[in-house]
């Protein structure tokens, strides 16, 4: 398991432009390396997952990036739209977390269609109603790629089915965080900080509230994705060594961050080693960070649609 600390953080702040282009180039290298594998197999399926705030859309999208301009035809799919409609789902679906929320057949029908080159309606799911909202559709590609992403692909309820076609991508932060009086700072911890920032601007959660929805999508984590991670042959970390000083500079910039996580709060729900490093970094000034970034995921500024 990788480690840094904030000593190492704060010293490569001192040329931040150089400290976050040299970063993007190490998570470009790792996206390289996840291509060359998954050309060299000439499987049409890459089941993608990894948990809540990993960066799994981000690298969807770069896989997709750099698969299209090798020429390879390549189709994305969001797990999250096969979910069932409220009123169809079985006792087994006790909480959203669950795979049994999902419509395996339809989703592991479409993959197989899509890679035999058929058009194909492709749902799409309306959270607020509960219910498949409507459809679209895509034209599949023989010889293509379909990368499918979402936190069960590679639950055996689902990637059993498509086991021999499919390369396994899990994507998370793994490089833990050591504090100045030698705290560490878990991959977990970072989720959530991650979180609070894109929830609070794209779906008005706050920060609270996200703090608190963490900790039972956390439970679902250890139960539903963590134990299949072993269904993975491709293993990306998506820590940015640079991010504890963008994230820093965002909580910064949000008018309830000292209001709503104060010490007790902080405390409570054991987020004070993250804020020592919140507020032990140097705040990130330089506006080159790509608009392609996995951490423009949380941040904003994306040229990728989430």
């Amino acid at each position: 398991m990788r480690v840094i600390d904030l000593e190492n953080i704060n010293y490569n702040m001192r040329n931040e432009t150089q400290f976050v282009l040299r970063c993007e180039e190490v998570y470009h290298d790792k996206i390289s390396a996840a291509v060359g594998t998954i050309l060299s197999s000439r499987k049409p399926f890459v089941a993608l997952t990894g948990p809540s705030g990993s960066g799994k859309t981000t690298t969807a999208m770069r896989l997709r990036e750099y698969l299209e301009n090798l020429g390879v035809q390549v189709n994305v799919l969001s797990m999250d739209n096969f979910f069932l409609p409220l009123d169809q789902r079985p006792p087994e679906a006790s909480d959203w977390e669950s795979p049994y929320c999902v419509n395996i057949d339809l989703l592991v029908s479409t993959l197989h269609r899509l890679a035999d080159g058929e058009e194909v309606d492709v749902p799409w799911y309306d959270f607020k109603t509960g219910m498949t909202g409507g459809y679209n559709k895509v034209q599949g590609h023989k010889g293509g790629i379909i990368l499918a992403e979402g936190i069960h692909m590679l639950n055996p309820l689902i990637f059993d089915k498509i086991r021999d076609e499919a390369h396994g991508v899990y994507v998370a932060p793994r490089t833990r965080i050591i504090t100045n009086d030698d705290k560490i700072v878990r991959p977990e911890q970072l989720r959530v900080a991650r979180r609070m920032i894109r929830d609070y601007y794209t779906r008005g959660h706050s920060l609270r509230d996200t703090v608190m929805r963490a900790e039972s999508v956390d439970r679902g984590e250890v139960q539903y994705i963590q134990p299949n991670k072993k269904n993975a042959s491709i293993h990306i970390d998506t820590f940015h060594d640079y991010e504890p000083c963008l994230l820093a500079k965002a909580f910064a910039e949000l008018p309830a961050f000292r209001e709503e996580l104060d010490d007790a709060f902080v405390e409570e729900h054991g987020l004070t080693d993250l804020m020592k490093v919140v507020r032990g970094v140097e705040p990130l000034r330089t506006p080159y960070v790509p608009r392609n970034s996995l951490i423009r995921e949380f941040v904003g500024g994306s040229v990728f649609e989430y």
